[in-house]
């Protein structure tokens, strides 16, 4: 049987985030980044890669003609991406403008599904031959209308029953004196 220890060791829970930086990096970025975040028990804090100079980068819509770089972080303590990119801003001096961090597991963040498109253009197969069969009867035609406006019809028919059957009647208005004979204040 297992030890409370091994059971603690074994559910060891890490959180990730991946930091992104537009523009040239300041000295020692990645040293006074990773001295921040070692209150949260930062054990891996790498540089993982560097777009090239683009025209407008995909999370710096405002910026123009920068980079990216991205550092990918490992806690194990929880800590939200707002309070890592604070942690950042406030140790390297880096513009919020400039800086974004994600969860690994954001859905913004995961990579492109392993089935891509097949590279085959679908509008030059003159055939269809990939698209799915389409069972024309069952969709489409007098053969549809006609079964259509049957179930309609027996619908409508179940409706008007249920109706009948629990049928409302309004009661009776009560009597009312004619007015005037009658005092409000009880003669």
């Amino acid at each position: 049987m297992k030890t409370f220890k091994e059971y603690l060791s074994e559910s060891k829970k890490t959180y990730g985030f991946r930091i992104k930086v537009a523009g040239p990096l300041p000295e020692s970025f990645e040293e006074k980044a990773k001295a921040k975040m070692g209150k949260y028990g930062c054990g891996k804090f790498e540089k993982v890669a560097t777009t090239p100079i683009q025209k407008t980068a995909l999370e710096f819509l405002d910026l123009s003609n920068i980079e990216v770089t991205v550092f990918e972080c490992e806690c194990s303590y929880p800590v939200t991406p707002q309070q890592v990119q604070i942690d950042v801003h406030e140790s390297t001096g880096i513009s919020n403008t400039h800086l974004r961090v994600r969860n690994v597991n954001d859905p913004f963040e995961q990579a492109e599904p392993a089935e891509g498109p097949s590279g085959k253009a679908l509008l030059n197969d003159s055939e269809l031959k990939d698209s799915e069969k389409i069972k024309h009867k069952e969709n489409f035609g007098n053969e549809f209308t006609a079964a259509f406006l049957k179930d309609i019809a027996k619908v409508s028919k179940e409706r008007t029953k249920e109706n009948n059957q629990g049928e409302y009647k309004m009661p009776k208005a009560p009597k009312q004196d004619k007015a005037g004979t009658k005092s409000a204040l009880g003669s």
